[in-house]
């Protein structure tokens, strides 16, 4: 599996604190089956004012302290979780943001929780225009998307990809987050599983149950994709195809997705 998702890198944002500490989560990615990281660090304005130059001499830090240790045998790679601005677009065409595995093509893009943005269509446009695609991360716990479903639907029509947090999927951080969770799953808008880990107790990087959660509901070929081959194209700068959405599902009503916490609860 590959976590395109997390905050492992240590004392520049609100994961991990020290070297240590991003070893040890290297190491539990690595019991999981996690054969390659992303890197996220925030990149907001005034409150993480990290730039590509400071994410890479953490990414330097951080391999050569793994150096014969277990974390070593995960491959790491630089990315950064950029908070939505205004200016997102221009800063990117300015090669300003870290885009994933700094390879130019895919932007980790962040809305903000509580507030509703304006624009982010446009800006969704705009970067598409620049070359890049935005994943959008953790839709189902914004406020943007969580207000108007639609929004979603929307968002992958300009072009965007999504990324969904494994432990929203499992039920984690609520029924809220869960049940838009599901609801996208069930209308296969889903793109990418990765775990968002802040810690190695609360929010470790495990994407296992995750992905065991999916499988139940969608097939073992739709949780591959999701966090095998997807992240896997993303960090070798393939153009990502979704799959196509059968009409069936598309057309899903309230009784599927209660289906759907039912199986992923383990009810009959």
């Amino acid at each position: 599996m590959i976590d395109l998702h997390n905050h492992l890198l240590p004392g520049i944002d609100d994961g991990a604190k020290a070297v240590e500490e991003t070893l040890e989560f290297l190491r539990i990615a690595r019991r999981d089956g996690i054969t390659a990281v992303t890197a996220t660090p925030h990149m907001k304005p005034g409150v993480y004012d990290n730039t590509r130059e400071t994410i890479q001499r953490a990414i330097a830090r951080v391999r050569e302290a793994a150096r014969g240790d277990e974390a070593g045998e995960v491959t790491l790679l630089p990315g950064a979780e950029v908070y939505f601005t205004a200016d997102v677009a221009e800063r990117a065409r300015r090669g300003e943001l870290m885009t994933v595995a700094d390879g130019g093509r895919y932007l980790l893009l962040e809305l903000p929780y509580q507030q509703l943005p304006m624009g982010v269509d446009d800006t969704i446009f705009h970067l598409r225009l620049a070359g890049l695609t935005p994943i959008m991360a953790h839709p189902e716990r914004v406020a943007y998307y969580l207000e108007d479903f639609d929004r979603v639907e929307a968002s992958v029509r300009l072009g965007a990809l999504t990324q969904v947090t494994g432990a929203s999927i499992t039920g984690t951080f609520g029924s809220k987050a869960r049940d838009f969770a599901l609801r996208m799953l069930e209308r296969d808008l889903i793109h990418i599983v990765a775990s968002d880990s802040h810690d190695v107790r609360y929010r470790p990087p495990i994407l296992s149950e995750a992905r065991t959660a999916v499988a139940r509901i969608r097939g073992e070929e739709a949780a591959r994709r999701m966090v095998e081959e997807t992240p896997r194209a993303i960090l070798e700068g393939r153009e990502v195809v979704p799959p196509e959405r059968p009409q069936a599902v598309r057309k899903g009503g309230g009784g599927l997705l209660r289906r759907l916490a039912a199986r992923l609860s383990g009810r009959r």
